[in-house]
């Protein structure tokens, strides 16, 4: 087998991993999909010149039985390194921080402790779970700031848990964050277009909760940040 013949296969591989991986037509240009994801974006032009070598051996007419060019085994080695990332797609489970090494609290816990606590860790964003360990809110600075402001300085006790502040880490009350729930079967490519494209009303999607079922209502199983996706997948 040539290097022809060899690179023709493995465009023809490509192009059925990608349709069946992402559910394009028969019709749809594998090529320009793949430019136009992230992911791809900085081999965008490598992307382009092998569907332009493949369209050349494939559909121009061989001269004495050869093809008119003979793909070098680095482009054939490129080839087969996109195939492998669409083959090892990393999912959700792969990169959140599981339960078991998160920093959460439950709704009997005490909200002044929890703070002296992030002051050690530190962390910006307590999960604060019900007792079928579902999310039932966030602690941040900024709602403690909230509850001083609604308390007008009157000091907090002990005593003071999370379901007393109820309404203050209520997902519903952040004024500039967003938090999502996904599966731990998804994508991190998916969840990376969710991270990028999220913005609603000014707000930022500060955090993914990775859930039993993908919903509010599923126990929690880790969380991801946007430095888990953008950060940590663009270093590997």
């Amino acid at each position: 087998m040539t290097n022809a013949d060899e690179y023709i296969q493995k465009f023809k591989e490509l192009e059925a991993i990608v349709k069946e991986t992402f559910g394009l037509n028969d019709w749809d240009s594998v090529t320009n999909f793949l430019s136009k994801r992230d992911e791809y974006r900085p081999f965008r032009e490598e992307i382009k010149y092998c569907q332009e070598v493949r369209n050349l051996l494939q559909h121009k007419k061989k001269i004495g039985g050869e093809y008119p060019v003979e793909p070098t085994r680095e482009m054939i080695n490129f080839l087969e390194r996109t195939i492998a990332s669409l083959k090892n797609r990393k999912k959700c489970s792969q990169i959140m921080i599981p339960k078991s090494r998160l920093f959460y609290k439950n709704c009997s816990d005490s909200v002044l402790e929890t703070l002296l606590k992030m002051k050690e860790i530190p962390t910006g964003h307590v999960p604060v779970l019900d007792g079928a360990g579902k999310v039932c809110g966030v602690f941040t600075a900024v709602s403690f700031l909230n509850i001083i402001a609604d308390k007008k300085g009157e000091p907090l006790g002990p005593g003071y848990s999370f379901a007393d502040a109820a309404k203050y880490i209520s997902l519903d009350h952040h004024s500039s964050e967003v938090y999502r729930f996904v599966k731990d079967s998804l994508y991190v490519d998916e969840l990376r277009d969710i991270f990028e494209h999220t913005y609603s009303g000014g707000k930022r999607l500060a955090m993914v909760f990775v859930t039993s079922n993908g919903k509010a209502d599923g126990k929690l199983l880790g969380t991801i940040s946007p430095w888990d996706v953008l950060g940590k997948e663009e270093a590997n």
